[in-house]
């Protein structure tokens, strides 16, 4: 009487499709982490911005220019100076925060994009 062999490990189809999953997770990867990337150095320089003393909620010239110095010095040319304002919080109509407010687009096949919308607030001190 013969016995069969058991099949071991995966057919060659089975290897193309799991490469072809793996390949595309990598792509969308490459496209994506810059995008949110770019978006913790924003919070990370509107943490800077809120807690640098010689910057107040009253005086948003000089937010605005501290802001633009920090866009230009960290190379974050898709995040406009447009994106952020300055609100007054929900909770205290006193006091007042920076907030910013985008949408990131990236192509990723054909035409399908990845559509991201950011929103952070930070609120301002010595008001």
């Amino acid at each position: 009487m013969k016995t069969r062999k058991k099949q071991r490990g995966m057919s060659f189809l089975s290897w193309v499709s799991v490469l072809s999953i793996v390949i595309l997770a990598f792509v969308s990867g490459v496209k994506l982490v810059p995008v949110y990337v770019e978006f913790y150095s924003v919070q990370s320089l509107m943490k800077k911005i809120v807690e640098d003393p010689a910057i107040s909620a009253t005086n948003t010239q000089g937010l605005r220019g501290k802001l633009d110095d920090y866009l230009n010095i960290n190379g974050m040319y898709t995040v406009k100076r447009e994106y952020f304002s300055v609100e007054a919080q929900a909770d205290n109509k006193n006091a007042k925060a920076l907030v910013v407010n985008y949408e990131v687009r990236k192509p990723w096949l054909g035409n399908i994009d990845f559509l991201m919308t950011f929103h952070h607030a930070e609120a301002l001190k010595g008001q």
